[in-house]
């Protein structure tokens, strides 16, 4: 058999870093690792309509004259789709199911999807949903831990330069009933595209809907796994579909270090 080592694990000494970076004492250790639990869940809770998330970093800085402690949380995220967005305009402004009246919100809600027809309007609406999810979300945590929070976020360009938006790509388009061949196909060929070295991508369970479990994999490029200088980005992601869950696993090499 085969003796696997996760890629990030295997490199934090050389090109990978901790996503929580902290120090304390052993009595304390339990108390923060179930906090820094606490707020990657809810994190993904709040933002998981708006953004699509990449990664959680958490970093706290605990200085001898401060009495609270100060946490830094960095989100790294792709920046909403005007299309998503104008979706759910109507999710954001109204709820249809506890009106009575169900003819004047439904002109309202025209009325809103013409003030926010525009890209611009929608960048706007999307800056300001933003905000206030943040401020609605730092408050949260200050009163149920008592600290003091600071969040932001870092927007990613390209999609197909990530490994987790590359496997959220890929999961989406299965949940749509794509075919496996043609959802990898497309984005081995986005992939291509950018910068990047290679692309590895392995999709396993019950593929086209087949009884029995399999797993299929392509590769691009190169993907040198056991150099240590070699920076890979490394995620794995699971797609609901109506045959039973499927794993998607992504190896992306950016290069050496």
């Amino acid at each position: 058999m085969g003796q696997k080592t996760h890629p990030k694990g295997f490199r934090l000494i050389t090109t990978q870093k901790h996503l929580s970076s902290w120090y304390s004492s052993k009595y304390s250790y339990p108390s923060l690792i179930k906090e820094d639990y606490f707020i990657r869940s809810n994190i993904e809770k709040t933002f998981n309509d708006i953004l699509s998330i990449s990664k959680i970093e958490i970093e706290r800085i605990n200085e001898e004259g401060q009495k609270q402690e100060q946490i830094t949380i960095t989100l790294h995220a792709l920046f909403p789709r005007e299309k998503e967005i104008s979706r759910k305009l109507g999710k954001y402004f109204l709820d249809l199911e506890d009106s009575k009246d169900l003819k004047n919100k439904v002109l309202k809600l025209k009325n809103i999807s013409s003030l926010y027809s525009s890209k611009e309007n929608i960048k706007k609406f999307t800056s300001l949903l933003l905000k206030r999810t943040i401020r609605n979300f730092i408050r949260f945590l200050q009163v149920k831990t008592n600290k003091n929070y600071f969040l932001n976020i870092k927007f990613i360009k390209n999609p197909f330069e990530d490994a987790a938006l590359i496997a959220k790509f890929i999961a989406d388009q299965l949940e749509k009933r794509t075919p496996f061949r043609r959802a990898v196909k497309q984005t081995i060929k986005k992939v291509q595209r950018t910068f990047m070295k290679g692309v590895k991508v392995q999709v396993s369970g019950r593929l086209n809907g087949i009884d029995i479990a399999r797993s299929e994999w392509k590769l691009d490029g190169q993907v040198p796994l056991h150099t240590l200088k070699a920076n890979i980005d490394y995620t794995h992601q699971m797609a609901q579909t109506i045959y039973g869950v499927i794993g998607i696993k992504v190896w992306l090499f950016k290069g050496y270090e």
